[in-house]
C-alpha cells in the first residue's frame, strides 16, 4: 500500500535491460517529462539519476499519484523515443511495470542517496560523481543550480540545517563511502518492496 505522502525510491529499466537513454537528446527529453509529471503531481524530487539503460528518483509524495505519475512518465517517454527513432510495433521501450520502495528510516534514505550518487561510477560510466551530468549530485553538492523539479534542500536538511554545512556534509558522505558492486538496492538491506500495478 502506498503511503501517500512518502518517501519512494522508484527505478524503471529498458525492456529487456536495453538502452532507453540512447543520446543526450534522449536525456534531456526525459528530464522534460519529469519536470512535466512532477508539476502536475506536486511530488518533491529529493534526488534523481538516468543511466543509458535505467533510472531512479527519490520522491517524496503529497497526495499520492505515484502509479499514474510514472505511467504518465513511461507512457509518454516510450510514445517520443518510439516516434524520433522511428520504432513501430518493437514492443516496449521501458518495462510495463516501474519498482518502488518506501523510505521508511533515516539509514534507508541515506543508503539510497549513496546509492544515486555513486551509479554511475559502478556503471563505469564516470570517474567520480561530479563529472556525471545526468543526476542531482551535482545540485546537491553545490556545483550547479538544480533543475527545476529537483528541490536539494529537502534531502539537505537530513544532512545539516545549515545549507552550506550540509552541502559540505554531502560531499564528505559520499566521498567516503565504497562505490557499489554487485548491489540490488531493491533486496540488500531487507525492506518490503512495492511493485506498481501500472
Amino acid at each position: 500500500m502506498i503511503d501517500p505522502t512518502g518517501i519512494y525510491h522508484v527505478m524503471s529499466r529498458g525492456n529487456y535491460r536495453q538502452t532507453i537513454f540512447v543520446d543526450d537528446d534522449h536525456f534531456s527529453r526525459y528530464l522534460f517529462l519529469v519536470d512535466r509529471v512532477t508539476a502536475r503531481r506536486k511530488w518533491i524530487v529529493l534526488d534523481w539519476c538516468l543511466i543509458p539503460n535505467h533510472y531512479h528518483l527519490l520522491i517524496q509524495l503529497t497526495e499520492d499519484g505515484l502509479s499514474d505519475g510514472m505511467r504518465e512518465l513511461n507512457g509518454c517517454f516510450s510514445r517520443w523515443s518510439n516516434a524520433v527513432r522511428d520504432r513501430t510495433g518493437t514492443g516496449h521501450l521501458v518495462r510495463n511495470r516501474f519498482t518502488c520502495r518506501h523510505v521508511a528510516t533515516d539509514s534507508h534514505l541515506f543508503n539510497v542517496t549513496r546509492y544515486l550518487a555513486l551509479n554511475p561510477v559502478a556503471a563505469d560510466l564516470t570517474r567520480s560523481p561530479d563529472e556525471w551530468p545526468w543526476s542531482g549530485y551535482r545540485a546537491l553538492a553545490g556545483l550547479d543550480h538544480p533543475l527545476r523539479f529537483h528541490r536539494p534542500a529537502e534531502l539537505l536538511k537530513y544532512f545539516d540545517s545549515d545549507p552550506s554545512l550540509a552541502q559540505e556534509a554531502y560531499r564528505r558522505f559520499v566521498r567516503n563511502s565504497a562505490v557499489p558492486t554487485g548491489i540490488d538496492p531493491w533486496s540488500d538491506h531487507g525492506f518490503d518492496v512495492v511493485r506498481s500495478r501500472a
